[in-house]
């Protein structure tokens, strides 16, 4: 009978990633995050001048800082994709 047998020899060591790690990412998503804090805040101070009770002003605040975040964590594929066509 044919019985599987154990391979001899250390095992294969995986492929290297084809993309190397970037540790820029670090200080770009701190300015991403910060850049989002203040546009959600000048938005809440924006809501507060305009007299919303604070509540208000706090799910604007938190709507505006979210879609920043959103939209800047959308913009380093797109960039990243138009680089690699050029």
């Amino acid at each position: 009978m044919n019985a599987p047998t154990a391979p001899s020899g250390p095992a294969p060591a995986p492929p290297p990633s084809a993309e190397p790690v970037n540790s820029a990412w670090i200080p770009w998503l701190l300015v991403m995050v910060l850049f989002s804090a203040l546009v959600g805040a000048c938005v809440g101070f924006l809501k507060a001048l305009d007299g919303t009770p604070a509540t208000g002003c706090l799910l604007s605040a938190g709507t505006a800082f979210g879609g920043t975040a959103l939209l800047c964590l959308a913009v380093v594929p797109a960039v990243q994709q138009l680089r690699r066509r050029s």
